[in-house]
């Protein structure tokens, strides 16, 4: 298994347009890395409805995903009310049967320590957090899974510059790990450890 990772940077260092999709879900950047990988193993905090989730599996066939999400009804980082979430989550499960065993969604919240305990240090390839967008939760998402993955994997996650919180909690952990924070599509984060 390789620990190396081939970024495409053709388009930023000679300013040619690609055309993009219209839609693509946050994990964008990400799937087009495990596509390298022979044996992805994938965390992803915050399913939701399963964009991501789905352009991660189907990118790899060899790729095992495990999602946390708790599916209650809840206000978002932007005031609206969330809900008909148990709904939802059987659309979820629906939608992913055809996975199989390489699909695993743990219902309940990511700073659940029966979660986090679930998974030794270095099991993932890739983590992506995109759950509840605070300041206060993705501190402790870090905190709680940076151990869990790779040397030489992928430290990553959503709405890096439209949700301050966000924004400034990536930047104080990243400083504490001595990583520096780089941008991918869709407004993601990322950094190799």
């Amino acid at each position: 298994m390789s620990d190396i990772f081939t970024i495409d940077t053709v388009a930023q260092a000679f300013g040619q347009q690609v055309q993009q999709p219209a839609f693509k879900p946050a994990a964008w950047h990400f799937a087009e890395l495990m596509k390298q990988h022979p044996n992805p193993v994938v965390l992803e905090i915050g399913c939701d409805v399963g964009d991501s989730s789905q352009l991660l599996l189907d990118c790899n066939p060899n790729l095992t995903l495990y999602t946390i999400d708790p599916y209650d009804d809840y206000v978002d980082w932007n005031g609206n009310m969330l809900n008909n979430r148990q709904e939802l989550y059987q659309r979820v499960i629906e939608r992913f049967k055809p996975y199989g065993n390489r699909f695993n969604l743990l219902r309940g919240i990511s700073d659940d320590v029966d979660i986090i305990d679930q998974f030794e240090d270095g099991f993932f390839d890739l983590i992506f957090i995109d759950g509840l967008h605070t300041y206060e939760q993705l501190t402790k998402d870090c905190n709680n899974y940076y151990s869990k993955v790779k040397s030489g994997g992928i430290f990553a996650g959503h709405d890096y510059t439209v949700i301050e919180g966000v924004n400034r909690a990536v930047n104080e952990f990243a400083a504490k790990v001595d990583a520096t924070v780089m941008q991918g599509d869709c407004d993601t984060w990322f950094w190799i450890k």
